[in-house]
């Protein structure tokens, strides 16, 4: 109890005990964190002690003071008491009469001491004609107001079936109203509101809303009652494609047009980092704020409580970003011990947490612990942001408002408030806004490693992706106005991957019996989207298919012209052996031995087609390809093999005789390396082993395609195959990698590495809608281990380069293989601090290094195609166009041959691509999105089909969107 200096009162005996059992506590909380400070004390009254609190009160002039506690080794105060405080030129009396005796008495301090500087304070206690002194430093403590994000940590399938974390969380949204509406009357800062987390999550409720939940819903909204963030959930956003970051917002959109209400922040939980090129697709959405509040158990302090404007790849779009503290301290001082099969369980029973203590298990000490931290740190602000989620996909706390309004109660600071995430940011911006600094780079993300985890449908996701945008393009190309694209399905298609990408793949605990449901559900979002994607190009070549039309169409679904080998089964090649254009040309050909035809279509029209005809006869062309055991070359390019392991040490452009292949890198090109163990705290890792006893076999060998196949014996497989493959006068290998894989339990990774011969190389890697250079482009603090890229990872120096790329595998490592970590909590030290020889790229194929969240073992058949594409110095256009192309194949089928191709746009600028080209419904005006992959400023003339033109700017590594 806290008395003025002209008031005095008689305290009786309960009053003394409760403030005794305040002073023990609060000196264990305050011993506890290491902020005692230090007290220098009368010689003469040694037993008088001085505990400054972290926290201020309110005193009687209803203004916030630092209380300091005074503490006696005996208990001498009794009947009155009066104390003395004097701060700089503030002094103050306080008075006080005990009935019975005690050691302890608790003073507020003048307004604003210690506030901004440190201070000290001079204590005289007069109490039974005795006087007592000290003197007491008074360090500096903020005024801090905490603001608690309220939600229930959106983690889809990881503590139940999907089914029934969506329907919790469903019902969450009119709980959370219910309560948001009950504590309307509270104190400002105390009423409850509800953060969605994930507009998945609202998706969901609006489609099985009843019209009066909608209008509740709506209601809701508008009041800030319920707060929505514009993330489809939490994603590796590194992992995703353009197209896929984009549609990151497209629920956002809808729910915008549904409550009228504009959304202009995202948040992400549990996943550390985020991929640099999000703060295009973000700003292009309408969302100029983001916040992160990562898992605890990983590299976070760098940036934690340190806001900065986060400027894109393209150096114009800016957003906020801020990193809050973890997400799971709700769990870890309340949940914890409120069980977590009650949390997290969907039942008719129970909707929501009440207690009888609201104040228990709230944020002290934490809080203390946690700005003093800060303080020592040097933070310039005075704000806090932290979560309230008594779990992952779990019940609301309805305690929350009234421990809120009883600490604020209690407390004058650190004040606490019940906020969403644009009241946040808002925060921040209002107060700090001339000296948050702005940032650019990638927040490479830590997780990406567990995609390793079921590397076969990784790969179906990483392929359903660029089938769909070729839908997408394809669609209007043939059926323009008279048969609209089916956007509902194109739409699933996207959920479908998106769902893939949501950041959880198993059960909590993958030992259960429930995680192998949880995980095929996982599952079957990247097989539902390859199958559909699939199905869409079909359907969309429904009106120009004619089975025995006696033509093939080949379809050129980029922006740009192209060639490339196309791949008939025996069915569609049944005529002949030979191919030709309408011209009568005759087309490089070749019967492989697995009964396909392949044959080389060139110059392509941009976003169009040709014809060509299967005929009678043999390709009788030059034949300037061979193969021997341990070699296979073209007019462009030789490849020498080991013929121990398979492993190609010799790649020799043949114009130059330049070596390609690095033999000091300790990775010869295409090697494979099995590692067992992860540093996690208690595994051993080992060091790698090789593939060995390689059989070595010429595959094919024709006019236009030489293969040869490698068959070996390697760890962890029961077999491994590598066939490497060179194509007639094209400067470029293509490897497809498969291995048959062992189950295990026993932690491991399998590496394949390319150790490139590139002096003094500069590696380019592309990203979704950006490009960065490994490290260069890289915040501190952020991920150097291992990375993830989109299409194409480009090594060159000025006179020679190669382009990279893999199909099914996104994650590599540089250097060496740093991918054998986990836990950067307790191992900081241990990761990498900078990325090391980015000439030597490590294929990250795949591991079972989580113990959570993540499948503990894969096994069968899984492949990973790559290609190398050799070329001159850096040219980002060079790099793209075989990025691009090499992940989204030409397409053919069988037509009569007048196919009529829509003209849909012409883009006149190589350094622009077409992303997408989305017509939705009975819209007139299609929508057309596009990247530049230039590092400079450009302009771009885009034609339409009327003739009618378009002049537009696009900033370096940019994207725009443009309707006609």
């Amino acid at each position: 109890m806290i008395y003025s200096s002209a008031s005095r009162c008689s305290v009786n005996r309960s009053h003394v005990g409760f403030l005794f059992f305040l002073l023990v506590i609060g000196l264990h909380s305050l011993k506890a964190a290491g902020s005692v400070p230090d007290i220098r004390e009368s010689p003469s009254e040694a037993n008088l002690t001085v505990y400054v609190q972290p926290y201020y009160k309110y005193r009687n002039d209803g203004k916030p003071g630092r209380e300091i506690i005074l503490y006696f080794k005996e208990r001498i105060l009794k009947g009155d008491v009066k104390v003395a405080v004097k701060c700089d030129d503030k002094a103050e009396e306080s008075k006080f009469q005990f009935e019975n005796a005690t050691n302890g008495v608790a003073v507020l301090l003048p307004e604003g001491v210690g506030v901004k500087v440190a201070s000290s304070a001079q204590v005289n206690v007069y109490c039974s004609g005795k006087e007592y002194s000290a003197t007491v430093a008074i360090p500096v403590k903020k005024q801090w107001t905490v603001y608690i994000y309220p939600h229930s940590h959106v983690d889809i399938g990881y503590t139940n079936l999907q089914e029934t974390v969506r329907k919790l969380h469903v019902r969450n949204i009119d709980v959370g109203i219910d309560l948001a509406e009950k504590t309307q009357n509270y104190p400002e800062g105390a009423r409850f509101i509800w953060n969605t987390e994930a507009t998945w999550v609202v998706d969901e409720y609006l489609a099985q809303a009843t019209p009066q939940q909608k209008a509740k819903f709506n209601n809701a909204v508008t009041k800030g009652w319920l707060q929505i963030d514009g993330g489809h959930s939490n994603i590796n956003t590194s992992t995703c494609s353009d197209e896929e970051l984009q549609m990151m917002f497209s629920n956002k959109l809808k729910i915008e047009q549904q409550t009228k209400v504009p959304i202009h922040t995202m948040v992400q939980m549990d996943l550390p980092g985020a991929a640099w090129g999000l703060v295009q697709a973000a700003k292009q959405s309408g969302i100029d704020g983001f916040i992160n509040f990562p898992n605890y158990f990983d590299l976070r302090r760098v940036w934690d409580h340190k806001p900065f404007y986060w400027l894109g790849p393209d150096g114009k779009s800016k957003i906020l970003f801020l990193q809050g503290s973890p997400y799971g301290y709700g769990y870890t001082v309340k949940g914890s011990k409120y069980g977590l099969k009650i949390l997290q369980s969907y039942s008719d029973t129970i909707d929501r947490v009440s207690t009888k203590n609201p104040s228990a298990n709230f944020i002290d000490p934490f809080i203390f612990h946690e700005t003093d931290r800060l303080e020592r740190e040097g933070s310039p602000y005075d704000i806090y942001a932290m979560t309230w989620s008594m779990a992952d996909n779990c019940l609301i706390d309805a305690d929350l408002p009234e421990a809120v309004k009883l600490w604020n109660q209690k407390y004058a600071y650190p004040k606490v408030i019940i906020a969403g995430s644009r009241d946040i940011l808002n925060a921040y911006k209002e107060k700090y806004a001339a000296i948050i600094p702005t940032y650019s780079g990638d927040i490479t993300e830590f997780w990406t490693e567990g995609l390793g985890s079921d590397a076969l449908r990784v790969g179906m996701g990483r392929r359903a992706k660029e089938n769909l945008v070729q839908a997408e393009t394809l669609w209007p190309m043939l059926n323009g106005n008279k048969r609209p694209a089916p956007v509902n399905r194109f739409n699933d298609c996207w959920e479908q991957l998106l769902l893939s990408a949501e950041h959880t793949w198993g059960y909590q605990n993958p030992k259960a019996p429930l995680a192998k449901q949880v995980e095929a559900n996982k599952a079957a979002y990247f097989e539902n989207a390859e199958k559909q994607s699939n199905a869409l190009i079909a359907d969309a070549l429904k009106n120009v298919k004619k089975i025995n039309g006696g033509y093939i169409s080949v379809f050129n679904t980029l922006s740009w012209a192209r060639g490339g080998v196309v791949i008939l089964d025996a069915k569609m090649s049944r005529a002949g052996n030979r191919v030709v254009d309408k011209n009568g040309t005759e087309m490089p050909v070749q019967r492989l031995s697995t009964g396909e035809l392949i044959f080389y279509a060139d110059n392509l029209p941009a976003l169009g087609s040709k014809a060509y005809k299967v005929v009678p006869g043999t390709y009788k062309g030059n034949r300037s390809l061979k193969a021997g055991i341990g070699f296979l070359s073209n007019n462009q390019v030789k490849i020498t093999l080991d013929k121990k392991t398979g492993n190609i040490i010799s790649l020799l452009r043949l114009k130059d005789q330049k070596e390609f292949v690095n033999a000091a890198s300790g990775f010869d090109l295409n090697s494979y390396n099995y590692v067992k163990g992860v540093r996690n705290g208690k595994d051993t890792v080992t060091a790698p082993t090789h593939a060995t006893n390689a059989k070595i076999s010429i595959k094919e060998i024709g006019p236009l395609l030489v293969s040869v196949s490698v068959q070996a014996d390697a760890e962890g497989c029961k077999g491994l195959n590598r066939e490497i493959r060179l194509y007639k006068s094209q400067p470029f290998v293509e490897i497809i990698n498969t291995v048959d894989k062992i189950s295990t339990r026993q932690k491991e990774g399998i590496h394949f590495g390319f150790g490139f011969n590139v002096p003094e190389g500069v590696t380019h890697m592309d990203i979704p809608l950006g490009v960065m250079q490994p490290e260069r482009d890289q915040l501190k603090g952020t991920n150097k281990n291992w990375l993830a890229f989109q299409r194409w990872i480009d090594v060159s120096n000025q006179n020679s380069g190669v382009t990279w790329t893999s199909v099914e595998s996104p994650i590599v490592e540089f250097g060496s293989i740093t991918g054998n970590i986990l836990d950067g909590a307790r191992q900081g030290d241990l990761w990498e601090k900078h990325v090391s020889q980015p000439q030597t790229i490590i294929s990250w194929m795949l591991n079972n290094h989580w113990d959570t969240n993540f499948p503990l073992e894969q096994g069968g058949i899984i492949k990973s195609r790559y290609g190398i594409l050799l070329h001159g110095a850096y040219d980002a256009v060079t790099a793209n166009h075989f990025g691009v192309e090499f992940n989204r194949p030409l397409i053919a089928v069988e037509t009569t041959g007048k196919t009529k191709v829509n003209a849909l746009v012409t883009i006149d600028n190589p350094e622009i691509m077409l992303l997408s080209y989305q017509k939705n419904g009975d819209s007139k005006h299609p929508e057309v999105k596009l990247r530049s992959v230039s590092d400079k400023p450009q302009k771009v003339n885009l034609q339409w089909k009327d003739g009618s033109e378009k002049l537009i700017s696009i900033a370096p590594y940019g994207s725009v969107s443009v309707t006609k």
